[in-house]
């Protein structure tokens, strides 16, 4: 990376960090600018190989910032916490600051129940309140189990779109999408992890979030979350969990 490189993505990173507020629009244009302000960004490998869309690193990002060794399980049965996917830190109040995991955590699921949809609640809800939750202390209970829900549920719809890629990405494309620190996804992780200090970034789409109490604010809920089902961020994410994860 060039010094004039360097630069610019220090000052970008500068700009982030001292903005946490859900309304600085132009946060969302900085997750963008510094995919582009790389020198090897792999612009064709991206438009002409792989297809992936002019924001996959917000996709993935999304896909990708809660999730556990787990839920790498389900693309390869054989995934463990030797992994190099970016998380965001559960224990929020970390003591060093670190705001991003470079790997997905081991997070096993309590077994006193029978089936695993009262087990997943036992765990959001026995979580509530302690400083290693994974989100904070702007998330009611019913957000939370939104949250933890619909994860698992995209999760479960990517691993059909992984197993069906065809053709597979290529060495090249892999290649390009795991370099996290270089096309932006692991910098749309960062800003995911910051503004959970100040709300429910539920998407990156960098609009206010209503709290979830009725019917009215989960039509706005349901219709964010189904931002990350369309064709478009699916086929993102599932590149980059193929790559992710076929090698374990």
């Amino acid at each position: 990376m060039s010094l004039m490189t360097r630069i610019l993505c220090d000052s970008l990173s500068s700009v982030f960090y001292d903005c946490h507020s859900t309304s600085c629009s132009y946060l969302r244009g900085v997750l963008r600018l510094s995919y582009y302000f790389t020198e090897n960004n792999c612009n064709n490998t991206r438009n002409e190989t792989a297809g992936l869309s002019s924001n996959y690193n917000e996709s993935i990002a999304h896909a990708i910032h809660s999730m556990t060794v787990q839920g790498l399980q389900l693309f390869n049965p054989r995934a463990n916490d030797q992994n190099t996917i970016p998380t965001v830190n559960h224990n929020l109040h970390d003591k060093n600051g670190v705001k991003v995991l470079p790997y997905a955590p081991n997070d096993a699921l309590p077994s006193d129940y029978f089936d695993i949809t009262m087990n997943m609640i036992d765990k959001i809800l026995s979580m509530i309140g302690k400083s290693d939750d994974g989100l904070g202390a702007h998330w009611s209970s019913t957000e939370r189990i939104v949250h933890k829900f619909h994860m698992r549920d995209l999760w479960l719809r990517l691993q059909k779109e992984v197993r069906e890629l065809s053709p597979k990405p290529l060495a090249s494309v892999c290649k390009c999408v795991l370099d996290v620190k270089s096309n932006g996804i692991f910098r749309a992780v960062e800003w995911i992890a910051a503004h959970y200090e100040s709300g429910t970034p539920i998407t990156l789409l960098d609009r206010p979030i209503p709290k979830l109490v009725d019917s009215k604010t989960w039509e706005f809920w349901k219709s964010d979350l189904l931002h990350y089902y369309t064709p478009e961020a699916l086929h993102d994410a599932a590149v980059y969990l193929h790559c992710a994860t076929k090698d374990f």
